[in-house]
């Protein structure tokens, strides 16, 4: 079965597109950022599968207008979460996830293989 329509089946969104993305080894990498385009709808689902050697990608939370609170700096972005992808391994971002957070794969030092990354997404417009 295709790899679209079982992510159909699965997860219940129609994906018609896929961004492919190589990362070679370890000094190449995706900075922070949201896949926020309008095109994807206020609430996009986007699944992302990891294909070939285990990578970190990381999420943190925004910064968000807030009063400061005493004694603090008012960023409510300092706490990331770390997650290893391994092969194999599909991450599912859906709902405000690109409106409240934004995420990287960050580079490594140390010795990593190619990974492939295929990110499926509905484009609505």
């Amino acid at each position: 079965m295709p790899i679209r329509q079982r992510l159909a089946d699965d997860i219940g969104t129609d994906f018609d597109s896929v961004l492919a993305n190589l990362y070679r080894d370890g000094s190449d990498y995706m900075g922070w950022h949201s896949d926020n385009e309008a095109v994807l709808g206020p609430q996009p689902a986007i699944a992302s599968l990891s294909l070939g050697a285990a990578r970190r990608f990381v999420l943190k939370r925004r910064k968000q207008e807030m009063p400061v609170p005493e004694g603090g700096n008012g960023s409510s972005s300092d706490t990331k979460l770390a997650l290893e992808l391994p092969h194999g391994s599909l991450l599912l971002m859906r709902g405000y996830t690109q409106h409240h957070y934004r995420h990287a794969l960050p580079r490594t030092a140390k010795p990593v293989g190619a990974r492939i990354n295929l990110t499926f997404r509905q484009v609505l417009a």
